[in-house]
């Protein structure tokens, strides 16, 4: 009995030291990526390593994040991602679970749709992080956004102009006495929700003018970069400027692009333009300080002409063709070499099983062991673009 007693004492001591050793260690890790994560690091900043892509909804922001997902696999980027599987609608940041980047190493991006919340990303990531975005013409966005998210059949299933009349007609008092608008999630003022405007608190202010040019100074502290979708083109050349990218960083397919257009009539987009107050408003501001930025930049629509001859021999190269695919979107066919490259594969991947991938990877949960920087290999991500993969 008494030698049953020290056989237990002995075993409780000594989980009681690899507790404290196990604590000590994880406390240890955790202050040394806190510690790396205050580094303000100039070599990171040319070629960028740390951002953040604030993902708004339909601005080609699909299209980007593939480009960025790409970005970060070439270089080795350890992207912010929750546990497998997470998706690419995050909502509230601080409610998941985040696998820790390598030993020693630090988050470098982050690129998912979330509720904004800045503070919260400044915290997970180094403070030399650049944070960007893109906007787009409210109209042409809502008229994407109505489209793709189906939101006619709620109205006129037949006639999608109709159908936008009578989604306006629905919600005639959106933002004179109220914030709740029906069917227009990720439709209506899109961008403005997507970068933390507040509705609610903006139909109860006083001065609802103020309220807005109050947002967009803020805005202009925290974003180092606001591209348009409609210069798709000049906005990735004047990134890859800044941030020192090459071409073949930012080479791009068109993600998510429908393969239908709906027919809208000019007084019914006059329409829309007025009910979007906001993203109206965020859109004007951000076109004028873009072209800005790009009066500035010596050569570069030249730049831009060697860049679309560029994505044109890589799309050439990589595509044979497009077929209908999933959400009335192209799906790509790719080439003989496309077929057997990892770039025009990984290119031509859809952004959530890519990033459901990378998720796995970042949790161990592949054959090559946790926590690993290996690249994604050329199978894996035909299991992705053939819908192969979990």
């Amino acid at each position: 009995m008494r030698k049953l007693t020290q056989i237990i004492i002995v075993f409780f001591l000594c989980c009681v030291t690899l507790f404290f050793v196990y604590k000590s260690g994880f406390r240890y890790q955790a202050e040394y990526q806190e510690q790396l994560r205050q580094q303000n690091v100039t070599s990171d900043l040319c070629p960028l390593r740390n951002f953040v892509f604030v993902k708004t909804h339909k601005t080609g922001s699909s299209t980007m994040s593939n480009i960025l997902l790409r970005y970060s696999e070439n270089n080795k980027l350890n992207q912010l991602m929750g546990r497998y599987p997470t998706g690419t609608e995050y909502g509230d940041l601080s409610q998941h679970n985040y696998p820790p980047p390598p030993s020693h190493e630090h988050y470098n991006a982050f690129l998912m749709h979330a509720d904004y919340n800045y503070e919260y990303l400044r915290s997970k990531l180094p403070i030399n992080t650049k944070f960007f975005t893109f906007v787009r013409d409210p109209v042409s966005r809502y008229i994407s956004a109505f489209n793709f998210f189906k939101h006619k059949n709620a109205y006129d299933p037949i006639n999608f102009d109709n159908a936008i009349k009578l989604h306006l007609e629905d919600n005639s008092d959106y933002l004179i006495n109220t914030h709740k608008c029906k069917n227009c999630h990720n439709t209506v003022d899109s961008v403005a929700v997507d970068l933390g405007f507040n509705l609610k608190e903006y139909v109860k202010s006083h001065d609802r003018a103020a309220y807005i040019k109050a947002f967009l100074g803020k805005k202009d502290e925290e974003l180092d970069l606001v591209l348009l979708s409609d210069q798709y083109d000049l906005s990735l050349v004047l990134m890859a400027r800044r941030y020192c990218w090459t071409f073949d960083d930012i080479s791009y397919l068109r993600s998510l692009e429908s393969s239908s257009k709906p027919f809208v009539r000019e007084e019914t987009k006059a329409k829309v333009l007025k009910f979007q107050k906001i993203d109206a408003a965020i859109y004007e501001h951000y076109n004028k300080t873009f072209w800005e930025l790009v009066k500035k930049e010596e050569g570069i629509l030249e730049e831009v002409d060697e860049f679309k001859k560029h994505n044109t021999a890589m799309h050439d190269k990589c595509v044979a063709g497009k077929t209908n695919g999933a959400f009335n979107t192209y799906q790509y066919i790719l080439t003989e070499f496309g077929d057997t490259d990892f770039q025009c594969k990984a290119m031509s991947s859809r952004v959530l099983p890519f990033a459901h991938l990378i998720e796995k990877r970042n949790q161990g949960l592949r054959n090559d062991g946790p926590h690993q920087r290996s690249y994604l290999s050329l199978q894996e991500l035909y299991d992705v673009r053939y819908g192969k993969g979990n």
